[in-house]
């Protein structure tokens, strides 16, 4: 009668199986500790009840995902969990299975009810108040990107709320192709970015500033203390 030496016994010794955490560890600890999640289940309404991921923890899984698994499209997400600890990293009952892109595209429909610039300068008030970062000082700037192919630059007039994929002062020295525009304001003490918004590729910096500055200045003095911009 033979004898498995590990286990001193005929049974085979207990198999092992590994999974892979990387960076995503640090990523979700640093989302949980800022409580990004819990103030996107907050703010945003949700049907409990009937899902087993929330929208902020199906936020985390896209911000995991966007750090790992880049230029890829939403419905693979699942693949890109399938060897990763999944519960550790979003929560206890969630598997692989349930970061469909049913589900994230649920929740980025929420985001864009609600106001993604919005929701976003709450996220990074919420971000500075539990850092305990002092921003008196804020600076604004743009930076333009260029896309390839045909988009929505043949519109007279874009959609309300949809930006225009078109020409305009390009910062990339491409002027010949269509780009948007992503609007930054960072606080100076560790560069955090408080306020986001994506422009349409002509839009005017003289303009937009003005309107970004009207628009958001009463709810950056109130969150975060914004004194000078």
């Amino acid at each position: 009668m033979a004898v498995h030496i590990e286990t001193g016994s005929m049974a085979s010794p207990r198999h092992y199986s590994s999974q892979v955490l990387n960076h995503l560890g640090l990523v979700a600890g640093m989302y949980d500790e800022l409580g990004l999640g819990e103030l996107i289940d907050q703010v945003l309404v949700q049907d409990e009840d009937s899902r087993n991921v929330s929208l902020g923890q199906a936020v985390k899984a896209m911000v995991l995902n966007g750090l790992g698994f880049t230029q890829r499209a939403l419905y693979l997400t699942p693949l890109f969990f399938k060897d990763k600890p999944v519960e550790r990293l979003l929560g206890l009952g969630i598997t692989a299975e349930h970061l469909n892109d049913d589900v994230l595209g649920r929740a980025l429909d929420r985001i864009y009810a609600y106001g993604p610039t919005r929701l976003y300068a709450q996220l990074a008030a919420r971000a500075v108040q539990r850092l305990g970062l002092v921003c008196r000082f804020g600076h604004l700037d743009a930076s333009s990107f260029h896309v390839d192919g045909q988009y929505n630059s043949a519109l007279e007039e874009e959609p309300t709320g949809v930006i225009h994929i078109t020409r305009g002062y390009s910062r990339d020295h491409r002027p010949e192709l269509n780009q948007v525009v992503l609007q930054l304001l960072c606080e100076r003490q560790a560069g955090i970015p408080l306020l986001m918004e994506a422009l349409s590729g002509n839009s005017s910096d003289k303009t937009a500033f003005r309107e970004t500055i009207r628009t958001y200045i009463g709810q950056l003095q109130g969150d975060v203390g914004l004194e000078i911009l």
